[in-house]
């Protein structure tokens, strides 16, 4: 499923999210302690992105890693982010992104412009 919108999704009460997002589904590596879960992404921003695990919620933790893939690219995004909404055994994550190389924030801000224009 790649979808197109650009909406920032924004509802009274529901997202706080001042970013545009751009919704994507992708399978990645949520890293826990050092081992990596399989989830898959459903949407992302410069500032962050819903994740759903797949698989091994894990134990409860507030900062994780990511790894993964847009979608038609082969370049390898690294962050590291914050779970600042949801629990893993109850469905999505919104994660925030605390530290990111440059070159992964650079593949995200050059995927977003080119499919959300301003």
């Amino acid at each position: 499923m790649h979808t197109s919108s650009c909406e920032s999704g924004n509802k009274p009460g529901q997202d706080r999210r001042a970013d545009p997002r751009r919704e994507i589904d992708v399978l990645m590596n949520r890293f826990l302690n050092g081992y990596p879960y399989l989830s898959r992404a459903t949407d992302i921003s410069r500032t962050g992105m819903r994740i759903q695990p797949i698989s091994g919620a894990g134990a409860p933790s507030r900062f994780v890693g990511l790894q993964f893939q847009l979608p038609g690219s082969n370049e390898v995004i690294t962050a590291s982010g914050e779970i600042i909404s949801g629990k893993p055994e109850d469905g999505p994550l919104g994660v925030r992104f605390t530290r990111m190389p440059a070159i992964s924030k650079e593949r995200i801000n050059r995927y977003l412009a080119n499919r959300c224009p301003d």
